[in-house]
């Protein structure tokens, strides 16, 4: 049965009295019940709080609200509003834990605040005021978008926490939470059904369980009508059902690993509250294709915080994620590689990233009390749906090579045009990359998104065929995507260009510890190879280039010493995002291949031979030693 299906098939009474018992149910204690809290321990929440107050609270200001119209700058309000939610939600959590009434006062002040802005709609999403060409929203007509679900959300779980200090410490407030949930967010949710992100249209993507998971808090813990709470639980079940209908089988997600987090991790987070409220009896956990999906950070993982990143995702992206929810799951699912990971990065979670995960996470003992095991890195991972291939050098290891070749097409949820790429690995650090990630402009999901470089196929690891590179949209995919063994893969990138019958065949030879990248063409066809790389090259000449990566292993790159050096070119990363991933520059390499036919090896540079190689460098410069 699919969720929806499960849900509908629970008796009325089971259903009804999930929702209007859910304060109860939920697992998180008011915070009158001390014995609950006063054991949870949480020093860095604490001493966030502390510092906290010394400093004045954020300021939302218009003129840097008016910025994403002006400039095409967004970060100017959200990130101070970001730091409003977070500083708010830090002050509910220490309240939580310690009573103490200065940090309820703290929150409160955070809450009003929340509740006196004009709105809650990120700039970028605000289309209401857009098409009006205004730049001032509109609080009679509010836009039900990922910000409103965020600030909600704060509401939401600070009143089913502090509910009863609030009421004796700032009689009102209450009051006022549920009237601006009601209007900004119920409201809308229920009456207009217009929404892109409900996927009603068949497009789904991470809005729809990051707003539909918001959403179930603020019904179960705000609405007071028990007709409306009913209603509106039944459309955000629908909802979900609908998102994780649309997941592939495989449990690949193409938004990419720092997606996954708001997308098939917010899922199961909604989930698991649904399933809390009517005391395990929906029980999702069985439903096809969860149990995949939560496989997937693992697969993706390459070592020392780097992933494998497709579309707008960061190949090291924040640490701090709520790996208690995967811990979780894994539980549900009885996974226990899924809860290994998750365990193995238990000292990553001390970050708030949401107040209701925060919350869960806090009084979860069996969490805080599972072992920590070693990461469970698969040998080889093939998701055929997203058409992506991970194949390592040994599993259990980040040591070696890992390759990962994609497929897919260029019409993608947060898409790049990269159809046939890949991602080289040495020692778990990327120098053969995808470089993820800019910071979000105007012009992101506008129709000038390929004019921002990062996304645009010449900066991903695949050729110019006859003058002309990607372009985007669903007709530009990968013909065929075959999967050789388990470590290699051959792609058809015919229908990936307007011309030229390119094939590619990408392998990680296990024996010979390198990677071959071989593309074949028809005659005739003009191509020029390019390879985006990140750290430092040491050596650069005919059929060769060596580089030291971000992890200090040495990789060299081989090919046909009768094409030349190629051109070797350095970009300066001006984006403070991707600057924080790959540092102040990365290089890339084009070489123009002859003939029909192009092979790349990768291969390690290793014991005597690359401390001769780091010690000429650091004596003649780069460029000139000879290994």
């Amino acid at each position: 049965m699919t969720i929806a299906q499960r849900w509908t098939a629970l008796s009325p009474a089971i259903r009804q009295a999930a929702v209007d018992s859910a304060r109860d149910r939920a697992g998180v204690p008011d915070l009158l019940q001390r014995s609950q809290w006063e054991s949870r321990q949480a020093p860095t929440v604490l001493a966030r709080a502390a510092a906290n107050r010394e400093r004045p609270w954020p300021q939302l200001l218009l003129s840097d609200y008016a910025r994403y119209w002006r400039d095409g700058v967004r970060t100017a309000y959200e990130n101070p509003l970001g730091e409003l939610l977070r500083r708010t939600s830090t002050a509910v959590l220490a309240a939580a834990l310690t009573a103490d009434e200065q940090y309820v006062d703290e929150a409160a002040d955070g809450l009003l605040l929340l509740c006196e802005q004009t709105t809650w709609c990120w700039a970028a999403h605000e289309s209401f005021a857009a098409a009006r060409g205004e730049v001032v929203a509109d609080p009679e007509t509010p836009y039900l978008d990922l910000g409103a679900a965020e600030t909600v959300e704060v509401l939401a779980w600070a009143d089913l926490v502090l509910g009863t200090a609030l009421d004796e410490r700032v009689p009102g407030l209450r009051r006022r939470l549920r009237a601006e949930a009601d209007r900004r967010v119920l409201e809308p949710f229920l009456t207009d059904r217009r929404w892109h992100w409900l996927g009603l249209d068949g497009h789904l993507h991470n809005w729809n369980p990051w707003i539909h998971g918001h959403v179930l808090a603020a019904a179960l813990f705000l609405e007071t009508d028990p007709v409306r709470r009913t209603q509106v639980v039944d459309l955000v079940v629908d909802g979900l059902d609908r998102y994780l209908r649309a997941l592939p089988a495989d449990g690949g997600c193409d938004e990419g690993y720092a997606y996954w987090w708001n997308g098939p991790a917010r899922l199961a987070s909604a989930l698991e509250l649904l399933d809390r409220i009517t005391l395990g009896a929906l029980n999702p956990w069985p439903v096809e294709p969860l149990a995949e999906l939560a496989r997937y950070p693992q697969r993706m993982e390459l070592g020392d915080g780097w992933y494998v990143n497709v579309g707008d995702g960061p190949a090291r992206p924040d640490p701090a994620q709520p790996w208690d929810v995967l811990h979780r799951w894994g539980r549900r699912t009885g996974d226990r590689e899924v809860m290994a990971q998750a365990a193995a990065h238990r000292d990553q979670s001390g970050a708030v990233v949401g107040l209701g995960r925060a919350l869960v996470a806090l009084v979860d003992d069996e969490w805080w009390q599972a072992p920590a095991v070693p990461l469970p890195l698969p040998r080889s991972s093939w998701l055929p749906q997203v058409q992506l291939l991970v194949a390592r050098q040994e599993g259990g290891s980040a040591a070696g090579w890992t390759l990962a070749v994609k497929g897919g097409h260029n019409d993608e949820n947060h898409n790049h045009n990269d159809v046939g790429s890949f991602i080289a690995a040495l020692d778990g650090t990327p120098v053969l990359v995808d470089l993820g990630q800019p910071t979000y402009t105007a012009i992101s999901f506008s129709d000038r998104r390929y004019e921002q470089w990062v996304v645009r196929s010449e900066w991903h690891n695949v050729p110019v065929v006859d003058g002309l590179e990607q372009e985007a949209g669903s007709r530009w995919r990968a013909a065929e995507f075959a999967v050789q063994g388990d470590a290699g893969a051959e792609v058809d990138l015919s229908d990936a260009y307007p011309s030229g019958n390119l094939r590619r065949t990408a392998t990680l030879d296990r024996l010979e510890q390198a990677i071959r990248i071989v593309d074949t063409w028809a005659a005739g066809t003009q191509v020029a190879e390019h390879f985006v790389i990140a750290g430092q090259p040491l050596v650069h000449e005919p059929g060769r280039l060596v580089v030291e990566t971000l992890g200090a292993s040495l990789a060299e790159l081989r090919w046909d010493v009768g094409l030349g050096a190629g051109q070797l070119e350095q970009r300066v990363v001006d984006d403070e995002l991707l600057q924080g991933v790959w540092g102040p520059a990365v290089h890339r390499l084009i070489l123009a291949a002859g003939n029909n036919r192009f092979e790349l090896t990768l291969m390690t540079v290793g014991g005597v031979g690359s401390v001769h190689l780091r010690d000429s460098v650091r004596r003649d410069g780069p460029g000139t030693a000879q290994g």
